[in-house]
């Protein structure tokens, strides 16, 4: 787990909020704290589906599965937007499963992809500032600390690609 402060805070949200970058991560749950306390529970309620759409969603067989930040930003960016910054605001994303299978079969990966709960990205924003924080979660308990390594060196890897500057804190 790593900590990372985020030096412009402008270019975290326009990643966040205005591009596709993070369209892929799948989303627990958003906080966002304007005139209003705004909760988003990312968790998919799948009575909402008919069987036809779960199975073209790829969900029919998970016990619970999350909405894509693709389907959940734009609700996020209405929420943000605006003359006034917002109070708060935080984010738990988690990788996708094809992020998790591919870090999973890394050779200095020694723990199993089926193994792996969540490898999860917490991004906070309070007091002007943004931070992300990282998180594994396994189905059992698991003394490798591999994929801790390899899920950090990827978050590094992946803000810096998005041109986010960062430092450990």
């Amino acid at each position: 787990m790593i900590a990372l402060e985020i030096k412009g805070t402008k270019n975290m949200m326009n990643s966040l909020l205005a591009s596709e970058q993070f369209d892929s991560f799948l989303v627990e749950e958003v906080v966002v704290t304007t005139f209003n306390t705004f909760h988003i529970d990312g968790h998919l309620v799948k009575e909402f589906y008919s069987s036809e759409e779960l199975e073209a969603l790829g969900i029919s067989s998970q016990p619970a599965a999350f909405s894509r930040w693709k389907e959940i930003r734009p609700v996020c960016f209405q929420l943000i937007r605006g003359k006034k910054t917002p109070v708060s605001f935080k984010v738990v994303l988690h990788a996708a499963p094809q992020l998790v299978e591919k870090i999973a079969a890394n050779p200095e990966c020694g723990v199993a992809a089926n193994l792996i709960r969540s490898l999860a990205l917490n991004i906070r924003y309070d007091n002007g500032r943004v931070t992300c924080v990282t998180g594994c979660g396994f189905t059992t308990f698991i003394m490798d600390k591999s994929v801790e390594g390899l899920w950090d060196t990827c978050v590094r890897g992946l803000l810096s690609g998005f041109g986010i500057d960062f430092e450990e804190v």
